[in-house]
């Protein structure tokens, strides 16, 4: 289980976050909104972990399609997933904050949107990007699946 504030894990019986120190509120009475938030932080932390098994439990891989803010820019179904185990494998540090959460309901369906931002290396490349997402999710066999995502860079300042 993961805090539905900070992001990290912890135990499923704990009343408070020993990271941010949030009141949890137990898993039979979580709001349907926090929910959806917590599929969205255990991707990012999947991103994190270096788990891509863990990302395709997450989706639903038969009708997933993504826009990702790493080349290529390009409309990507579920080959998008083999292209992200690629980049796993050369990942050595991320870590992210997420902000400006807003998540709508449209009956078995959920729109997630927040700002991230995230930095870490990889290869030799350090990174630092600010990136508007958003994830459209649906309801599979009772369960919350990401179908597609959108992620969007903030443009950056040029030097004049």
């Amino acid at each position: 289980m993961f805090c539905p504030n900070c992001g990290k894990e912890i135990q499923e019986d704990s009343e408070f976050c020993i990271h941010c120190g949030i009141k949890i509120i137990p898993k039979w009475r979580v709001p349907l909104e926090e929910d959806v938030r917590n599929i969205v932080i255990r991707r990012i932390e999947a991103i994190k972990n270096r788990d891509a098994k863990a990302i395709e439990r997450l989706v639903h891989k038969e009708r997933y399609t993504k826009f990702d803010d790493w080349p290529p820019f390009e409309l990507q179904g579920p080959e998008g997933l083999d292209n992200e185990a690629k980049a796993l494998r050369v990942l050595k540090k991320y870590d992210y904050e997420t902000r400006s959460w807003k998540v709508i309901f449209l009956d078995d369906s959920a729109l997630a949107a927040f700002i991230i931002r995230y930095r870490g290396e990889i290869r030799d490349l350090k990174f630092d990007i600010q990136s508007r997402v958003t994830i459209f999710l649906t309801k599979h066999h009772g369960e919350w699946k990401i179908v597609h995502e959108h992620w969007s860079r903030f443009p950056t300042a040029s030097a004049p």
